[in-house]
C-alpha cells in the first residue's frame, strides 16, 4: 500500500510539473493566412507568481513552399500594447523534410525552442499574431498552405 501510494504520488508531481492548458486553434479558410487577417487569442492568467511558457503550434500542407513562417506578435493587457516580438519558426530542414509531424499531407510543428517564459499580471492578456513573411523583400498578402496555428499556455512549477 505504501508503494503503491509513492508511485502515484510520484507521478501526480511529475504530471503537475509542467501543466499544458487546452490548445485552441485559429483555423484558416482555404488553408490562406491573408495578411490582413490579425490572428488574436486571448488568455486568462489567474496565479501571478507562477511562471508561465507561451508556445506556438502550427498545421501546414506539405506543399507550403517555405522554410520557415515569419510573423509578430503584439501583446496587450488592459487595452494597452505591452510588447511587440519577431518569430521566425523553422518549419523544416535545410533539405526540406519537415520538422511537424503527421499523417497525410498535414505536419503540425510545435515549436519547443520558440518559449516565452515569464510571470504575468493577473487577469485577461491579448495576443495578436501578425503575418509578417516576405519573398525577396516583397511582402507575402497570401501565404498559402498554412492551415491552423495556435498560442497555448505551459505552467511551469518551480
Amino acid at each position: 500500500m505504501k508503494n503503491r501510494f509513492l508511485t502515484y504520488l510520484f507521478f501526480t508531481i511529475i504530471i503537475s510539473s509542467c501543466t499544458k492548458e487546452k490548445i485552441e486553434y485559429y483555423s484558416f479558410p482555404e488553408n490562406t493566412w491573408n495578411s490582413e487577417d490579425i490572428v488574436k487569442f486571448d488568455i486568462n492568467f489567474e496565479d501571478t507568481i507562477r511562471m508561465y511558457s507561451l508556445d506556438f503550434s502550427i498545421r501546414h500542407t506539405t506543399s507550403y513552399p517555405y522554410q520557415n513562417i515569419i510573423f509578430f506578435t503584439h501583446h496587450y493587457y488592459n487595452n494597452v500594447k505591452i510588447s511587440t516580438d519577431t518569430f521566425n519558426i523553422d518549419l523544416a530542414f535545410y533539405n526540406g523534410e519537415w520538422y511537424g509531424k503527421g499523417k497525410g499531407y498535414i505536419r503540425e510543428f510545435t515549436g519547443p525552442d520558440y518559449n516565452v517564459d515569464q510571470f504575468y499580471s493577473k487577469g485577461v492578456h491579448t495576443f495578436e499574431l501578425e503575418l509578417a513573411m516576405r519573398d525577396n523583400n516583397i511582402k507575402i498578402d497570401e501565404l498559402n498552405h498554412i492551415s491552423d496555428i495556435s498560442l497555448f499556455v505551459l505552467g511551469i512549477n518551480e
